[in-house]
């Protein structure tokens, strides 16, 4: 006789599904291009465009060194920002029903079951394709002609959950 315990069942059965990695390192990239950039300008604008007086550079440099520190603080906060947006969002598939949980302190979770959905679609750009990741466009609709789309953002793989996610519904 097996008797199985709850609360040694599972919560969800199958891993959880992230958004793709290349995604955020390509948003990263972007990020810190950008950042280097800005400075790279403004240190071409006070040291080299201008012939500033030898006692000059010492304060445009004292400047600089206080700019590279903010510039260094708000990388660090969009850097923060962007790891903690891709990590805080994640699905679950079940054999009834996907769910959607957002955040990572809190947690917000919303179940879309798969009685409601009628057509599932991936949609991929060029990098998508190089990358391996896409979108999962899940349309449903409800009893009253409620329709509504559940869209599983920059997921890695996603023609193999599109094959699940078919197979399940």
């Amino acid at each position: 006789m097996n008797i199985i315990n709850q609360e040694t069942q599972p919560e969800h059965d199958f891993e959880p599904i992230k958004g793709s990695i290349a995604i955020l390192a390509m948003k990263l990239l972007v990020l810190l291009f950008l950042f280097e950039g800005l400075y790279s300008g403004l240190f071409y604008f006070l040291n080299i465009y201008f012939n500033l007086p030898l006692d000059w550079h010492h304060h445009s440099s004292i400047l600089l060194l206080g700019i590279n520190g903010i510039k260094i603080g708000l990388e660090f906060i969009f850097i923060l920002y962007l790891f903690f947006q891709w990590a805080g969002i994640s699905y679950f598939i079940t054999k009834k029903h996907i769910i959607k949980r957002v955040g990572i302190m809190t947690s917000r979770e919303e179940v879309f079951h798969f009685d409601n959905i009628r057509s599932i679609a991936v949609n991929q750009s060029f990098l998508g394709k190089l990358f391996n990741y896409g979108d999962i466009e899940l349309k449903t609709s409800a009893s009253g002609g409620y329709q509504a789309a559940l869209i599983l953002i920059g997921i890695n793989r996603p023609h193999t959950y599109e094959t699940l996610l078919k197979r399940l519904f």
